[in-house]
């Protein structure tokens, strides 16, 4: 009789664990999930729940310091960043997105030290693509180009078939005066997503620098279209008869 209340008791526990887990599973899924629809403030308070089940979860982490970060909370992100780091201070993804928190703090020193650091660790592909986005990002807040498309070379021949990165360094070539190659980038970029408006509106801008004002008016009325604003502004101003 013993040994059966004993067996009980241990099937009892076992499935309390099965349903712990269960529930921490469930809220860091509603927490990405939030995440994916932008109601950050449902994915903190999901993550927030997982953390205190399991305080040094990566998952749990990780998510809570991405919604932070995309509701500008930068108090709330610096708090789970600096306790991630101190857990997991050889973790690629936690030192990746203290650059970005301090990208938007406006400390590019420590930001482009942060993004390094998290290099030199062993990390996925995927991670480096985002890294040397955000470093290309950087470098251009430091009015950097020729370093930024640098970092956008390398994360090209890492993702070769990402348009943003295109779009990207056809900015920073634009900046550098260089409309051609920057046309040819926003080329690429609109070849991998023919629906970008800011790729249409930005190779309408290096067209009108290039002096090819069909050329411009034609993507400004593509970019129009596609919502972006400044495009039909600039139909008013450029390619509207006088």
């Amino acid at each position: 009789m013993k040994k059966i209340i004993i067996n009980l008791i241990i099937a009892l526990i076992f499935t309390q664990g099965v349903m712990a887990q269960s529930n921490f599973q469930g809220l860091i899924d509603s927490g990405n999930q939030n995440l994916k629809s932008r109601n950050f403030k449902g994915a903190i308070s999901d993550f927030g729940n997982a953390l205190k089940a399991q305080p040094a979860d990566t998952a749990a982490l990780g998510g809570i310091i991405k919604a932070c970060l995309l509701s500008d909370d930068l108090k709330e992100a610096q708090k789970h960043i600096d306790n991630a780091i101190k857990t997991y201070p050889q973790n690629a993804e936690f030192l990746f997105r203290r650059g970005i928190l301090n990208n938007k703090k406006g400390q590019f020193e420590k930001a482009v030290e942060d993004f390094t650091a998290a290099l030199s660790l062993n990390s996925s592909n995927d991670l480096k693509v985002q890294i040397y986005l955000n470093l290309g990002a950087t470098n251009l807040k430091q009015e950097d180009f020729k370093l930024a498309i640098e970092n956008y070379n390398k994360a090209l021949e890492l993702s070769p078939r990402n348009s943003n990165i295109y779009s990207y360094r056809g900015y920073a070539n634009y900046k550098l005066g260089s409309y051609t190659d920057a046309i040819n980038d926003y080329n690429n970029a609109i070849d991998l997503d023919p629906n970008s408006a800011y790729s249409y509106y930005n190779r309408g801008m290096a067209y009108l620098k290039s002096l090819d004002k069909a050329k411009s008016c034609f993507d400004f009325h593509k970019a129009c279209s596609l919502g972006n604003v400044n495009a039909c502004k600039m139909i008013v101003s450029e390619c509207t008869s006088k």
